[in-house]
C-alpha cells in the first residue's frame, strides 16, 4: 500500500472526483490543500447591445475648378490654371434674368467672320449706303493692332463721331467682336435709324491682356497712352468723355472697368460683360472690386451683365453689391445662359443699344471734324 504522500497530487485529485465518499473523507482528514479550490465568480447579466454611434467628421470638400479667363471655343483647348475653393451653396442671382432686347433684323448671312483688309492709314471717307467699312490697322507709336468699324458716309459729312472701344476676351483677338456680328448689327442699326453713326475700335490686348493687371505696362497703359491718342489723331472723333465709351467681354470686361474706373475723365460710359473680376488675379490698387471706392463715377454710366450660369459670377455679383452699397448708379442684368460666345452674340444688340442711347441719331448733330 502506498503511503499517504502518494495521494497528494494528480492521483489524489482523480481519486477525489471519481469516488465522492472517499474524497469527502480525505478532505476532512487532509484539508485537500493540494486542490486549492476557489468558488466561481458570479457573472453579471449581459448588457444590451449598444446602437452603433456614427462618427461625424467635419471635413471641407474641395473641388478643382479650371480658371480660364474666358470661354474656350468648341474644338479648341487651353491649359487652364487650377484653383481650390470651398464648396458653398450657389447664391441666388442678385438680379432677375432679363429677356433679350427687341431683336434687330439682320441680313441672312449673319453672322459673318471678320476678314478685314489691313490699311496703313485709315480711309478719309466711306461711301454712303447700307454698309460701313471694317479694316485692320496699327497705332503709329507702339504698333498696337486693332480692328476698326467706320459708319456709312464717314468723312463725307465733315463731322466728328462718337467712339466705342471694345476689348476682347483672353483667348480671343481683336476680331472677337466682329466675329460676334458687330459690323452686321452696326450696319443694320445705322441704316434703320436705330443707331447713330459711330466708330468702333477693337484693339488687340496681346499677352499683356493676361499677364498684367494695370498701370503703364498693361492694357490700361496702352489704351490711355497710345491707342486713344492715336485714334483721336487719325480719325474724326468726338474726343471728349461725352463722346467716348468703353466695354469688354470676360477678361476684356475687367480691362474696360479697370481702365474706366481709374480714368473716369476719359469715358462717359463703361460696360462689363461676363467680366473676369477676382482679387486672386488682380491686386486691389487696379481691381474694379476696390477702385470703385476712390473713383469719381458720378458722370460715368455703368452697365454690368452676365449669364446666370457664368462660372465667374461671384466677382460680378460682388461688384454689383459694392456699387449698390456705395450708392453708385449702374445697370446690372442676369440673363439665361453661361460664359460663351453664344451668350455674347445674343446680347450684342443690347450692348450697342445701351452705349449708343445718349448720342444723337443724325450725323449733322455732331461737331465738325477737327
Amino acid at each position: 500500500m502506498k503511503p499517504f504522500s502518494m495521494l497528494h497530487g494528480k492521483s489524489s485529485a482523480r481519486l477525489c472526483w471519481s469516488c465522492p465518499a472517499l474524497a469527502l473523507l480525505l478532505l476532512l482528514l487532509l484539508g485537500c490543500q493540494s486542490l486549492d479550490l476557489q468558488p466561481l465568480p458570479t457573472l453579471a447579466p449581459t448588457a444590451e447591445p449598444l446602437e452603433p454611434v456614427a462618427t461625424i467628421v467635419n471635413s471641407l470638400t474641395v473641388v478643382h475648378d479650371p480658371v480660364p479667363v474666358t470661354f474656350t471655343p468648341e474644338g479648341h483647348s487651353i491649359q487652364a490654371g487650377i484653383t481650390t475653393r470651398a464648396v458653398t451653396p450657389t447664391p441666388a442671382p442678385t438680379a432677375t434674368a432679363q429677356p433679350s432686347a427687341t431683336p434687330l433684323i439682320l441680313p441672312a448671312a449673319f453672322p459673318k467672320l471678320s476678314n478685314a483688309s489691313f490699311r496703313t492709314a485709315p480711309p478719309e471717307t466711306v461711301p454712303c449706303g447700307d454698309q460701313g467699312l471694317t479694316f485692320r490697322g496699327t497705332t503709329p507709336d507702339k504698333n498696337i493692332a486693332y480692328h476698326a468699324y467706320l459708319p456709312p458716309c464717314y468723312g463725307l459729312e465733315g463731322r466728328a463721331y462718337p467712339v466705342v472701344y471694345l476689348i476682347h476676351g483672353s483667348i480671343q483677338n481683336d476680331s472677337h467682336w466682329l466675329d460676334l456680328g458687330l459690323a452686321d448689327y452696326a450696319d443694320a442699326g445705322i441704316t434703320s435709324g436705330r443707331y447713330p453713326p459711330f466708330i468702333a475700335i477693337m484693339p488687340y490686348s496681346g499677352r499683356l491682356g493676361n499677364i498684367s493687371s494695370g498701370g503703364s505696362n498693361s492694357v490700361e497703359g496702352n489704351t490711355v497712352d497710345d491707342i486713344i491718342p492715336a485714334i483721336d489723331s487719325l480719325f474724326c472723333t468726338w474726343n471728349e468723355a461725352a463722346g467716348r465709351s468703353i466695354g469688354g467681354i470676360s477678361r476684356g470686361g475687367y480691362w474696360a472697368l479697370e481702365i474706366a474706373f481709374r480714368n473716369p475723365a476719359l469715358f462717359g460710359a463703361v460696360s462689363g460683360h461676363s467680366s473676369h473680376l477676382r482679387f486672386e488675379t488682380d491686386p486691389a490698387r487696379y481691381n474694379p472690386l476696390s477702385t470703385y471706392a476712390v473713383a469719381d463715377l458720378s458722370h460715368t454710366r455703368i452697365w454690368l451683365d452676365r449669364g446666370e450660369k457664368d462660372f465667374l459670377r461671384v466677382g460680378q455679383d460682388q461688384l454689383h453689391e459694392h456699387l449698390t452699397s456705395a450708392g453708385i448708379p449702374h445697370e446690372y442684368r442676369v440673363n439665361p445662359g453661361g460664359h460663351s460666345d453664344a451668350y455674347w452674340a445674343e446680347h450684342l444688340p443690347e450692348y450697342l443699344d445701351w452705349h449708343l442711347a445718349l448720342w444723337p441719331r443724325a450725323g449733322e448733330a455732331y461737331a465738325p471734324c477737327p
